[in-house]
């Protein structure tokens, strides 16, 4: 064999082992590594077969608890269809990992992942109002907790705007549910949501057309007096 021969034999051996080595990584390591590059490359259906490997192959293990955080974080920005089973991960991975410096960013996705989970891809934030309250009041209560562990974390600036979506949600639900009572004439019940609006959310954005309500409210309602003393407590206030 010439000398050429032999060098172009080890070329062509050693370019079809880094190209094996590329498609088909073999240690945990090179599953974990190529798992992350798919996922940062939007290539989630790729990403995902391999961290379940190495959740299957290596149970108990650190790669396989932040396997599940990736499978977290690839399932959730695949899209609704998966919210459930990337909150499935991301709770394994806080029961695994409780101490973990990550714990907080996984807070802050869970927040994120459950305001999303009640709105709707083609009218956005607007499907909300219409929805349960009771789904954005957790999430409150969510953020309030996520404060109370983690009052200096990084990441609650990304749960904070979570945080006002859900107030919001619920001030406008109110404010609703208010029009409706007001529009079939039952200004009793409909007085009732309008106040409960203004006392209970006051950095509401509509808060000005909540008191104009609220006043024609009272008027229909044969209550001028309590009219006419928001009307000056409202003016002074402009």
């Amino acid at each position: 064999m010439s000398r050429i021969t032999y060098l172009l034999l080890c070329s062509l051996l050693s370019l079809t082992l880094v190209s094996c080595s590329t498609i088909e990584p073999v240690t945990v390591e090179q599953k974990y590594d190529k798992a992350i590059e798919f996922i940062d490359k939007g290539n989630y259906s790729l990403a995902t077969p391999l961290l379940l490997k190495i959740i299957e192959e290596n149970p108990g293990t650190r790669y396989a608890t932040f396997a599940h955080l990736k499978m977290g974080d690839a399932m959730m920005d695949t899209g609704s269809s998966k919210y459930n089973e990337a909150e499935t991960n991301y709770r394994i991975f806080l029961n695994y990992s409780s101490n973990s410096h990550l714990v907080p960013y996984v807070l802050s996705r869970l927040i994120e992942l459950n305001y999303k989970r009640n709105i709707s891809v083609l009218f956005d934030d607007d499907y909300a109002y219409y929805r349960d309250p009771e789904h954005f009041k957790k999430i409150i209560t969510e953020y309030q907790r996520f404060y109370l562990l983690y009052p200096k974390s990084l990441y609650l600036k990304d749960a904070e705007v979570y945080l006002e979506k859900s107030t919001a949600a619920l001030a406008e639900h109110e404010y609703k549910i208010g029009q409706w009572y007001f529009g079939h004439s039952l200004y009793t019940p409909a007085i009732a949501r309008f106040k409960y609006t203004l006392q209970h959310y006051p950095n509401f954005k509509r808060r000005n057309e909540v008191v104009e309500q609220l006043i024609s409210s009272y008027l229909k309602n044969q209550q001028p007096g309590l009219a006419g003393e928001l009307k000056r407590v409202y003016q002074q206030k402009l």
